[in-house]
């Protein structure tokens, strides 16, 4: 019963204080940041590049930088609300297309998102990227290329790297810059539901035709207008996740752990 009172007591003292505490006042809003005079260094394409990065991240409010690192599916945002967060990257995962699904309908989207955000403080431009892993697939009519797991059955480079030459001719047409590809896993269990996502179980063939696949998207010189990023993928070692690690119910042996050594991590999936 002692407990009970010294207990009862020290919530009426509490009561009691919070009572007689002032209001809290919301915090201040942060300032604004200053304008921009006419000739900003870091618009200017004659300035070297590290001077016109550290122009340019001197200028920005933490608000622009967190917009700048976030990406967002473009079926989650509208092009309005790039402008307003300063979003640095919207991307076309899995039915991420506009309608109708025609390249024109295609590039009107990307274009409305890349113009949104240029109307923005800075006007830092927008990188859009999509998932076109086996062709850019999510269009209509473009063309659909076999599988990473059939083309290592072809052992011929040159074949891939034109292939991914195409793939970037048909995405640079949407008016997008950058392929979440190619995949550059090494798959050690063939349970594993990706494993036709890569070129095949043996690094040294993965290494060669993720390589050729990676210089067909991006080509001798990425300013040119039929080349677009590539993004080899996915972390190192995701073809070696461990049976039934899986972060999911619904899969036994995907996005969970890889249990193995640093000399076969270094020997197998690192190159």
């Amino acid at each position: 019963m002692k407990m009970l009172h010294y207990l009862l007591l020290i919530s009426i003292a509490v009561s009691l204080l919070a009572a007689c505490a002032p209001p809290t006042t919301p915090p201040e809003p942060p300032p604004e940041p200053p304008p921009l005079e006419d000739d900003p260094l870091y618009l200017d394409p004659q300035q070297p590049i590290p001077a016109r990065v550290a122009d340019l991240l001197a200028r920005m409010t933490l608000a622009e930088k967190i917009g700048q690192m976030t990406q967002v599916e473009k079926n989650s945002i509208q092009p309005p609300a790039v402008t307003t967060y300063a979003i640095g990257s919207i991307l076309s995962g899995g039915g991420g297309y506009p309608t109708p699904n025609t390249p024109d309908a295609w590039a009107t989207m990307v274009n409305a998102y890349k113009t949104a955000a240029l109307d923005t403080r800075l006007g830092i431009p927008l990188i859009y990227g999509v998932d076109a892993i086996h062709g850019h697939h999510n269009l209509v009519g473009a063309v659909i290329f076999p599988h990473k797991v059939g083309l290592g059955a072809t052992r011929n480079p040159d074949l891939v790297r034109r292939t991914a030459e195409a793939t970037a001719l048909e995405v640079a047409a949407t008016s997008i810059d950058w392929n979440f590809a190619p995949v550059v896993a090494v798959p050690r269990d063939i349970r594993w539901g990706r494993a036709y996502e890569a070129f095949g179980e043996d690094t040294a063939l993965v290494t060669e035709l993720a390589t050729a696949y990676l210089e067909g998207l991006q080509g001798a010189r990425l300013a040119d207008p039929h080349t677009i990023l590539a993004t080899p993928k996915h972390f190192v070692a995701d073809g070696e996740t461990t049976w039934g690690s899986s972060t999911t119910e619904d899969f036994k042996l995907d996005q969970g752990v890889t249990d193995v050594d640093e000399a076969t991590l270094r020997a197998v999936h690192l190159p």
